[in-house]
């Protein structure tokens, strides 16, 4: 029987905005199609498992990062191969910074481990509120509150438009969210981002079974999805101008 692993990393130094909800986002549309998961939780120091289908990373502020910076920069190798290979890989916020190449804050600079094409400033203008994104898989919604500007080294990883709110990077005349390198993805939308987006799991779960070579069948909706429907249709209506939300100066 087919097994698909994924593994949470660094979930109690970065899991602040939900990120569990992700990964219990995968298992539950694996489920939907009759595939069976094993999760896992990888702290600092401890190995990655050898058969790893997707590894998901979550957000954290500033000193977080500062403390698994050495741990993340010894899997550097590990990871690059990982992605090199087709790996599903899904991060954000302050996980997202450190794939990249580096992160700059008050002038203070923490090197990235490069996997991903882009580098982030933090900037004094919190960004915050719905954002719905428009991408080649389907329009995606979500929350952001961050407060980083991404500069990309390779334009044709931008993912996503920005139809509502304020994105991480520039994207021509527009505003981009959600960077993707192969099955490498990396946005500051959170929340959980995945149980709103169905849609968007399923590129993650299609990329594990091409990557895999085994079928997988069309998902069976549950109460999770109806749920999704539901939240996503309000933000849909109501988009980010008039939901309220002002930028934050800190």
């Amino acid at each position: 029987m087919t097994e698909v692993t994924i593994a949470q990393l660094y979930p109690a130094e970065l899991g602040i905005t939900g990120d569990r909800g992700n990964v219990r986002a995968i298992e539950r549309r694996f489920a939907a199609r009759g595939i069976d998961t094993a999760s896992v939780l990888v702290g600092p120091g401890e190995e990655l498992p050898s058969d790893l289908d997707v590894l998901v990373i979550g957000n954290g502020p500033l000193s977080a990062l500062r403390g698994v910076h050495a741990d993340l920069s010894a899997r550097a190798d590990g990871l690059e191969a990982f992605v090199a290979d087709g790996g599903t890989l899904f991060s954000v916020g302050g996980s997202a910074e450190l794939l990249g190449e580096g992160v700059e804050a008050n002038g203070e600079k923490l090197s990235g481990i490069g996997i991903l094409p882009y580098r982030v400033a933090r900037v004094r203008d919190r960004r915050v509120g719905y954002i719905i994104v428009e991408t080649p898989d389907g329009t995606f919604v979500g929350f952001e509150d961050h407060a980083s500007e991404w500069t990309l080294a390779d334009a044709d990883a931008a993912y996503g438009s920005v139809l509502e709110g304020h994105g991480s990077f520039a994207r021509g005349d527009r505003r981009g969210e959600i960077v993707r390198r192969g099955n490498a993805f990396a946005s500051n939308v959170q929340g959980p981002v995945l149980p709103l987006n169905p849609a968007l799991t399923d590129v993650l779960v299609d990329a594990v079974a091409e990557r895999r070579g085994f079928e997988a069948p069309p998902a069976v909706a549950g109460e999770l999805e109806e749920y999704a429907e539901i939240a996503r249709t309000k933000i849909l209506m109501r988009p980010t101008r008039d939901k309220g939300f002002k930028t934050i100066k800190v």
